[in-house]
């Protein structure tokens, strides 16, 4: 029996190697295995990271990882158009804005809700079957809400069910493309979450082709695309062993909690475009809805592009430092530039200055956790970490709905979005803080800058 250390676990073992099933890196069969995330960030060598091949297999995983972003998370930036349609159609009869609201919370809170679960099963029964499981339910939920007659109904299909499943696909998915790279895990990285953005640019717009041709229950379902073909060719690169818990240090660890903050403090203001730039098409600029669904999809298209770009500056200055400038300028669009759009060309810049900034932050979140933590059980911690957007959006956007509600003139129906824009772009730049306060106290513990 031998005593194996390495620098995410400790555990008794034989000597014979096995070979995980979903890695190619040898593993020792243990008796007992007790994983150890570190609660000081130790980012002093990464020996696993040397190793890695900077490529390879690893850009089949990161196109993977974009096809899922494609579809579970551009479908859920499309839910903007999905809300429109709701308020101005009475379908589902009649609904107020804070109503449809939750709809698209709870769809958003379920993603990072079920992070940590979606993390412990990716290194307890795998990458691929943890993300195949979730892209059913995806689908389940999809098809469920096409029969929706009520509000309601709508809580717990386009809601609950594909919040949930989105989350059992997203972790894997964004864990493992910076298993294989370390000089370009940015660049990687960028590339695997522009799925987000290139998704939301083509599914915003032909959401609302389908709509206006065939109706809301036909659009839909023809959305509900399988993702199971990606899932398949996901594979970890990092030797990943089953975590039986997670370091309680880690929690009161302040670089730790800091970095969790920047989750919270983001998930009230980050939806806000999302959610009314087509209304405010619609109602402010007097425009049709195939304009606001436009608008909406260039945030989604500028996300992309910022997720690879910033994702490459990234690189070269840092990843926290770049991270804390986008979410700050993602705030002070929101506070200075949306309140003074007057026309649809207005509208149209600030959703491509919104998107591009605010999709550098959506792909260097995770980056910023493996270049502290290293890849070794990165799948877990970044659970945790997305879990800390629960608070925020789960009662961010319903909020917001109401302040629309209190802030509507009941005779002409026109809304005042000012207030809105200032709410969303406070919280954002709260968010910046945060980021920046990672980096204060990673400085004072002595360790080297990210």
């Amino acid at each position: 029996m031998t005593l194996v250390l390495d620098s995410g676990y400790c555990s008794c073992s034989d000597s014979t190697p096995s070979t995980d099933a979903e890695s190619d890196v040898s593993t020792p069969i243990s008796s007992t295995i007790v994983p150890y995330v570190p609660a000081v960030p130790n980012v002093e060598g990464h020996k696993d990271d040397e190793a890695l091949p900077d490529g390879g297999y690893g850009w089949i995983c990161v196109l993977c990882s974009f096809v899922v972003h494609f579809f579970a998370l551009g479908i859920e930036s499309s839910w903007g158009v999905y809300q429109s349609h709701y308020f101005t159609s009475h379908v589902l009869g009649p609904v107020s804005s804070s109503d449809l609201a939750w709809v698209g919370s709870i769809q958003a809170t379920g993603q990072p809700l079920v992070g940590i679960l979606a993390g412990i099963l990716a290194q307890r029964i795998g990458f691929r079957i943890t993300g195949f499981m979730g892209t059913c339910i995806m689908c389940m939920g999809l098809i469920a809400a096409s029969y929706s007659t009520h509000i309601w109904h709508l809580y717990l299909t386009q809601g609950v069910m594909f919040g949930v499943g989105s989350g059992f696909a997203f972790i894997p998915a964004v864990c493992i493309p910076s298993q294989w790279f370390t000089k370009h895990r940015g660049l990687a990285t960028g590339i695997a979450a522009s799925g987000y953005g290139v998704g939301g640019l083509v599914l915003s717009p032909l959401t609302q082709k389908l709509i206006d041709h065939f109706g809301f229950r036909w659009a839909l379902r023809a959305t509900d695309l399988p993702l199971g073909i990606a899932d398949i060719f996901l594979k970890p690169r990092a030797s990943v062993r089953p975590p039986t818990r997670i370091d309680t240090n880690l929690m009161t660890n302040k670089v730790f909690l800091f970095l969790c903050s920047i989750g919270l403090f983001s998930g009230p203001g980050f939806y806000v475009p999302l959610f009314y730039v087509p209304d405010y098409a619609v109602n402010k600029l007097e425009r049709s809805a195939q304009d606001g669904a436009n608008s909406a999809a260039l945030i989604s298209a500028f996300s992309a592009i910022g997720r690879v770009c910033l994702g490459i500056v990234g690189d070269h200055l840092g990843h926290l430092h770049i991270l804390s400038l986008c979410q700050f300028l993602g705030g002070v669009g929101q506070l200075a530039i949306w309140p003074f759009v007057h026309n649809l060309a207005g509208l149209m810049a600030f959703s491509s200055f919104y998107g591009f900034f605010t999709g550098g932050y959506v792909s260097l979140y995770p980056v910023v956790a493996a270049d502290l933590y290293g890849v070794e059980g990165l799948a877990s911690i970044t659970g945790v970490m997305f879990s800390s957007f629960v608070p925020g959006t789960l009662v961010g956007p319903p909020v917001s709905g109401a302040i629309l509600d209190r802030h509507t003139d009941p005779s002409t129906g026109k809304i005042n979005f000012l207030p809105v824009q200032l709410f969303g772009g406070t919280w954002l730049i709260a968010s910046a803080l945060m980021a920046v306060m990672v980096k204060v106290f990673y400085d004072k513990g002595g360790n080297i800058a990210i």
